[in-house]
């Protein structure tokens, strides 16, 4: 005989699908992309700027750098500010690449003893992490067995938020500096380190030599291919520059270069420095982003103590206002005026261009460059906060952002 069958509960009949539903979700789901799309006000394009990004005035977390030498914590303290000076949270909102954050250990807390930091150190998976730090500690640990980098070991972004209404800040810049607290640094060691040539004819890679000489250890070096002389100044119209890699030195974390040092070594080969092109922009420094989306340049000039006759120098400038530096007016027909402390802060916020001059001379020369570093002040923090806080933009002076310095309707766009 057969066994006798089992069955289990019956399953609920499916419903027959209803003409017209596939059409139905599909709109739905348009609908919803479309919501996503046009954003909480509905709106598809902002072009009188009513809706306009949002810039978090205040609080302000600051820029800070941090030197870390090799094999040895560091203890970096992170600064906020706020108007009313109401308490605030500090949240760490990305890692470093390289090594290890920790916060402070209870006994270095309380004591001031070793070990500095806690057993565990901070995860990715544990971001955005609050401080516990009632001082705004955190623990930077580099990677272990390696020599210090040529700039920064590495960096991290951080935000502070108001505890009770909680504001919150833009995100704040902190570099872990080499020991020398270099941010960006190029020492030329083994290869020209993807640094170009803008300006001459043929060359767009610098040559690197593999040899010392002098002060010079390792180098790149390049020499003039044209002379494109305008006849009545008897100066180069067109002139060639060293410039800086994006990788390395085109960085967020530039921001806490305002009071520290753009420093090199610089040496020619040939050349009539008795015959000297004008002018002569030394140092310059490019911001896309900055005067409202206009751009901005500072330039240093080979003047003021800064003046060079192709003999092997080290070249230092400090990155602040009252050192000389001219805001650049993009036009013939403006002067050069003196950079603000805002337009300097701002440039090196949004850094998109590092250049030094090679071509000196109205005729030929041949100029060398070696050990270029752009480093942070020892005092921090030193970035401007009433330039971090923004500028008023000039498309409308209720709003202030840090890209609108540089944008004042007095400088270079008068309303009429």
């Amino acid at each position: 005989a057969e066994p006798p069958s089992v069955q289990g509960p019956c399953p609920a009949p499916t419903p027959p699908r209803r003409r017209g539903d596939s059409g139905a979700m599909a709109a739905l789901a348009v609908g919803a992309l479309l919501a996503a799309a046009l954003g909480p006000r509905g709106v598809r394009g902002d072009i009188d700027n009513v809706f306009p990004v949002l810039y978090a005035n205040n609080p302000v977390s600051r820029h800070v750098a941090c030197a870390v030498p090799a094999g040895a914590a560091s203890v970096c303290t992170l600064a906020g500010f706020d108007n009313s000076t109401r308490l605030l949270d500090f949240l760490i909102t990305s890692m470093p690449g390289t090594g290890s954050l920790y916060e402070t250990s209870q006994n270095y807390r309380t004591y001031g003893t070793d070990p500095k930091y806690a057993p565990t150190p901070i995860q990715v998976h544990q971001l955005p992490f609050r401080l516990t730090d009632g001082l705004h500690r955190v623990v930077y640990v580099p990677p272990s067995d390696i020599f210090p980098p040529e700039g920064r070991w590495g960096a991290l972004t951080y935000v502070v938020q108001e505890s009770d209404s909680g504001d919150m800040s833009m995100p704040g810049q902190v570099s872990f500096s080499s020991p020398s607290y270099y941010i960006a640094a190029s020492t030329f060691i083994g290869g020209a380190d993807a640094w170009t040539i803008t300006g001459n004819i043929h060359s767009v890679v610098p040559t690197w030599q593999a040899f010392g000489w002098g002060l010079l250890n390792r180098y790149i070096y390049s020499a003039d291919e044209v002379q494109y002389l305008d006849l009545e100044t008897g100066a180069d119209r067109t002139k060639w520059y060293f410039e800086a890699p994006a990788g390395k030195f085109y960085l967020p974390e530039m921001a806490s270069s305002y009071g520290g040092k753009v420093k090199f070594t610089i040496a020619s080969t040939y050349g009539d420095f008795n015959h000297l092109n004008s002018p002569l922009d030394f140092i310059t420094l490019d911001c896309a982003s900055c005067n409202s989306g206009r751009g901005m340049r500072i330039v240093r000039f080979a003047d003021n103590g800064l003046e060079w006759d192709g003999r092997e120098t080290v070249v230092e400038v400090t990155i602040a206002a009252g050192n000389y530096w001219r805001r650049d007016p993009m036009n013939t027909a403006l002067p050069f005026t003196e950079a603000t402390e805002c337009e300097i802060a701002s440039v090196m916020s949004g850094l998109t261009r590092f250049r030094i001059l090679g071509d000196f001379t109205k005729a030929g020369e041949g100029v060398a460059l070696d050990d270029v570093s752009v480093s942070g002040s020892e005092m921090q923090p030193v970035f401007p906060l009433k330039c971090q806080q923004g500028c008023p933009c000039s498309h409308d002076s209720r709003f202030a952002r840090i890209s609108c310095c540089g944008s004042s309707p007095e400088t270079y766009y008068p309303i009429k």
